[in-house]
């Protein structure tokens, strides 16, 4: 019993940690820190967004009333990945203190057209242009267009208007 509790504090002890370096990584970027600025918030909003790895997820991340929840599987990723997918849930935490209180607006059936989800791909891709080589963004703006079925004639414009904050 002594040693399954060791090993489950040591699982929980190293994901605390990454949390706190992918919060600190993202505090020094860029990318980050325009996001805080559009959307009029401190770089230190990040120290009270919870974010928890879980494996009870669907999908790669999920924000929930400006939570995050990170799929257990990135563990496995190098923290430029991991960190990606935080700052597109980041995105999504701000637009929800944003629009707190607001009524709620039925949500585009197209999951790439709904502009909550472009506005955090758009900042995701860009923060990943910076950390990454044109060819792996490319593949990942690709297989993002195809892995959502957007049809083959308005492939062009979706990968640019996901690309649209990108600095090349």
């Amino acid at each position: 019993m002594i040693e399954i509790f060791a090993a489950k504090k040591k699982k929980l002890e190293s994901r605390t940690k990454l949390v706190a370096k992918l919060k600190q990584l993202l505090k020094a970027d860029e990318t980050f820190q325009d996001l805080c600025k559009e959307y009029d918030q401190e770089i230190d909003i990040l120290d009270g967004i919870p974010v928890v790895f879980t494996a009870d997820l669907d999908v790669t991340a999920k924000t929930i009333n400006a939570r995050v929840f990170l799929n257990s599987s990135l563990l496995d990723e190098k923290i430029e990945i991991i960190a990606r997918y935080l700052l597109h849930e980041i995105t999504h935490c701000l637009q929800h203190m944003k629009k707190e209180g607001e009524k709620k607006v039925k949500k585009e059936n197209v999951y790439l057209d709904r502009p909550e989800e472009l506005e955090a791909f758009q900042y995701q891709i860009k923060f990943d242009a910076d950390k990454r080589s044109d060819k792996k963004v490319n593949d990942y703006v690709n297989d993002l267009i195809s892995y959502h079925k957007i049809p083959k004639e308005k492939r062009k414009e979706k990968k640019r208007d996901l690309m649209k904050k990108m600095d090349r």
